[in-house]
């Protein structure tokens, strides 16, 4: 069974379901228009969502295209071997609550894949260059083993808050392009997730970055690079800090690496054997800026390696 819906709607509200022997569900998207709410909701196996693909077309990397401000977009997946490539273009829209607390105007985004072998492209404003969107916030929930997130953004005042659980193998990885970004990631379940954070590019250093992550996982890895300019960043693996409470897990790995012309701060707190932490810190060749580094471990046969520059 196989269903192909093509949309050109101000609202959609869409549902597929199918036996979990059928070969696919597939939803095409092609939009365009503001205030927009549409909600996609596959059931079965295999579910696609994707671009209008050619005449007898059959290629998942073209990008479902959605353009147009004040537009709210949620998508759930629900089986194995679910694609979700999602193409979003804007420059204003709504109110939502980001994940430190704040309210905003940004676009939103709720993305939730249940089941096994997932696989989810989420780009926004996708010339990939500074200052596209004026917000953006995507919310990006994984449950069962070996899902993979690919978020790319691009604007100010951006935030992406991912939780996976339940399962092993999962991963999550954002790149965000500039300023005021925040990164909010929860690693849980069965061990070997990875997250992979990068905000500011080649294409536009990015100022006052934040990224905070959880692990609970055994074999979990965390990269983070920042390159910030005038207000320096901040990276938090959650638990040292207010809440008392570390990320666990056994034989972890954690990268940082930030850079920019103002104060850097990582604050680390891992509870574990075996883990591996490694942090370096940078400011500009004038010295104009400060890096601090607070770290709490509990286990054994931990590595720790720290290099912070401040010329």
């Amino acid at each position: 069974m196989k269903n192909i819906i093509k949309r050109f709607f101000a609202s959609v509200l869409i549902a597929t379901t199918a036996n979990v022997i059928a070969a696919d569900n597939s939803i095409y998207v092609d939009q365009s228009g503001s205030n927009s709410t549409i909600s996609m909701t596959q059931d079965g196996y295999g579910n696609i969502i994707r671009g209008i693909q050619s005449q007898g077309g059959n290629d998942n990397t073209v990008a479902a295209k959605i353009y147009g401000n004040t537009n709210s977009v949620t998508v759930n997946q629900i089986g194995i071997n679910n694609t979700l490539n999602l193409g979003v273009g804007s420059t204003t829209s709504g109110t939502t609550t980001l994940p430190d607390g704040t309210t905003v105007t940004v676009p939103t985004i709720n993305y939730s894949v249940t089941g096994n072998n997932a696989t989810a492209n989420i780009n926004v404003n996708n010339a990939n260059t500074a200052g596209n969107g004026v917000s953006n916030y995507v919310n990006v929930t994984q449950t069962g083993n070996t899902a993979n997130a690919n978020v790319v953004i691009s604007g100010a005042n951006n935030a992406v808050k991912a939780l996976t659980s339940g399962g092993a193998s999962n991963s999550v990885s954002t790149t965000i392009y500039g300023n005021g970004n925040i990164n909010d990631v929860s690693l849980t379940g069965g061990g070997n997730n990875s997250a992979t954070i990068n905000q500011g590019t080649s294409n536009g250093n990015s100022s006052g970055n934040t990224v905070s992550i959880y692990t609970s996982g055994a074999s979990d890895s965390v990269t983070a690079t920042q390159t910030g300019g005038t207000q320096g960043n901040t990276f938090i693996l959650q638990g040292y800090g207010g809440s008392g409470t570390t990320s666990v897990g056994n034989s972890n790995s954690v990268t940082v690496a930030q850079s920019g012309t103002a104060d850097n701060s990582a604050i680390i707190g891992v509870t574990g054997s075996s883990n591996t932490v490694s942090v370096t810190q940078s400011t500009s060749a004038t010295g104009s800026g400060n890096n601090v580094l607070n770290y709490k471990i509990n286990g054994s046969t931990n590595n720790v390696s720290v290099t912070q520059y401040n010329r």
